[in-house]
């Protein structure tokens, strides 16, 4: 299931749309323990990748509209990463430039499982193997009716 931020929630509660709140991210792939919740520290998960535009480093951007509640990837935007090493990420977060991962209730990122079939985030070909590219042709976050 995925897990907003306390940041993350206060900002689409009181001001934001989903897409103005997370447009210029990054998604970052780790291993080890799951923190609890969004809000907590990354303790010793090790980043396995970040995902990018581009691979450059380039924050990600999301599509202007959002048809059927439906907010995606930017469909011109190559969304990939090289991954860092070798291993079987066990969790992602989404979050915005200059987050450090530390315990936060401010921090505006969410985050879910990874895995096959099930997961919050689908990766067909695990493990990862260090150095490949990793690439997501699809991302969205579904709104749901209710």
């Amino acid at each position: 299931m995925i897990k907003l931020s306390t940041g993350l929630r206060e900002a689409l509660a009181a001001s934001q749309s989903l897409r103005a709140t997370l447009n210029n991210g990054f998604i970052r792939l780790y291993t080890g323990a799951v923190p609890a919740s969004a809000d907590a520290a990354l303790g010793s998960a090790v980043l396995i990748n970040e995902i990018s535009a581009g691979g450059t480093g380039t924050a990600l951007t999301l599509e202007p509209t959002a048809p059927g509640g439906v907010v995606a990837k930017a469909v011109a935007e190559n969304w990939t990463g090289n991954n860092l090493a070798d291993g079987t990420p066990t969790f992602f977060r989404y979050v915005l430039a200059g987050d450090a991962g530390d315990a936060s209730s401010s921090a505006v990122r969410f985050q879910g499982s990874v895995g096959g079939p099930g997961a919050d985030m689908v990766i067909s070909s695990l493990p990862l193997v260090n150095g490949a590219p990793q690439t997501f042709d699809l991302f969205q976050l579904v709104i749901p009716e209710q």
